[in-house]
């Protein structure tokens, strides 16, 4: 089982953009899964949104794997922000030997 770390920046509408993070669901690494996500976007414009998606298949590169993903928020304030980009390579040998920062 394994999750992913994920982050980014909304579209910019009506005037203003949002950014986003989280850690997407727990799931087996068996060809093709893919990870549900879900959470608020920051504060800003004096609001926040609520954004809820499915990652892509699994795609495997340098011994690890990340997933695309792309959604809408829910709407508030009258309008909606667009997202897309892709998780963390996730790697559970990498995250064990990687040294503090």
């Amino acid at each position: 089982m394994h999750s992913h770390f994920y982050g980014g920046k909304t579209s910019i509408d009506d005037g203003h953009w949002h950014s986003y993070k989280g850690k997407t669901s727990f799931n087996p690494d068996t060809p093709g899964h893919v990870h549900h996500m879900s959470g608020i976007t920051s504060c800003d414009d004096v609001h926040t949104h609520r954004y809820h998606s499915v990652t892509g298949p699994a795609v495997y590169v340098g011994g690890g794997h990340y997933h695309m993903y792309c959604g809408v928020t829910a709407p508030a304030e009258r309008h909606v922000h667009r997202y897309n980009e892709s998780t963390y390579i996730y790697h559970s040998k990498y995250w064990k030997k990687c040294p503090p920062c």
